[in-house]
């Protein structure tokens, strides 16, 4: 299987050749062609920056996540899902669950994050044994310290936190810091559907743990420092790293389950990457509860 999708779509390296003379008619020409190549590639790559999640990438992650939950909680009946990119291959996800047991509902929190397994060309291109994978696990306040450094923008996120606490919704939480970066830094919508149904574009600044209180622009104001160095779009992107998978040697905490990616938003199966962990929701689970 092929995964040319990997690489920024529609980036492209123009390669300009002529017989142009070294005289000040050829080296203004130069100029003016490697000003347009430097155009031509950055909106490709803002626009292959801003392209949503494809509805493949969409259903692979809410299979891997319902296979996630029914193995790990069969007491928890899935009702819906939010998925909120922050990169192409790392997704925050909210799964709204029914406990069937203490007849409540709540807000169940998760990571999906796409790596690559087995061996890869320099040029994305996979080899006869690679594949990719989608690693689910719960998410923490020390799992997503974790893949903000794996996915290149760490540094993003201690701006973010050293920034004014206040918030129009109140309480900052440490997943709330990550919903800010993704509002800043002007990544795609979320995107929610119900059990059964498809995906629709969550409003912008969308948070599926309190979805009464968004983010908003007067929220974002008060965190502008954190992205003025770029101008408001991630170094990730700038890059071109954002859209490469890790590879599975580069976790090294591996508490999830991994599942492979197949073809059609499919999965196929559990994945062995290593010794897998038990756990559980915790205190986050328990204080989005409310009576059934």
């Amino acid at each position: 299987m092929r995964y040319r999708s990997l690489v920024p779509p529609a980036v492209l390296i123009l390669v300009f050749t002529g017989g142009a003379c070294d005289t000040a008619a050829g080296r203004a020409r130069k100029a003016e062609q490697a000003r347009l190549r430097q155009a031509r590639e950055d909106s490709a790559r803002l626009e292959a920056e801003q392209a949503p999640p494809t509805a493949e990438v969409l259903e692979q992650v809410r299979a891997a996540t319902k296979a996630f939950m029914d193995q790990r909680h069969p007491e928890l009946l899935v009702e819906g899902e939010t998925l909120t990119p922050l990169t192409p291959n790392l997704f925050l996800v909210g799964v709204a669950v029914k406990d069937l047991v203490h007849e409540n509902r709540y807000v169940a929190q998760l990571t999906a994050e796409r790596l690559r397994d087995g061996d890869w060309g320099e040029d994305g291109e996979a080899k006869a044994d690679a594949r990719l994978v989608w690693l689910v696990d719960y998410a923490s306040e020390q799992k997503l310290r974790e893949l903000a450094e794996r996915h290149g923008f760490a540094p993003e996120m201690d701006r973010i936190r050293a920034q004014d606490r206040r918030t129009s919704w109140g309480r900052r939480t440490w997943l709330d810091d990550y919903l800010v970066w993704h509002y800043l830094f002007h990544r795609p919508p979320a995107y929610g559907a119900a059990s059964g149904r498809g995906f629709s574009p969550m409003p912008a600044g969308y948070r599926f743990q309190d979805p009464e209180h968004p983010v908003t622009a007067e929220d974002a104001a008060r965190f502008q420092s954190a992205a003025a160095p770029t101008g408001g779009r991630s170094m990730v992107f700038l890059g071109g790293s954002a859209w490469r998978p890790p590879p599975v040697g580069a976790v090294q905490s591996r508490s999830g389950q991994a599942f492979a990616a197949g073809p059609h938003g499919s999965i196929s199966g559990r994945v062995s990457l290593g010794g897998v962990a038990r756990g559980g929701f915790g205190a986050a689970g328990r204080a989005a509860g409310t009576g059934g």
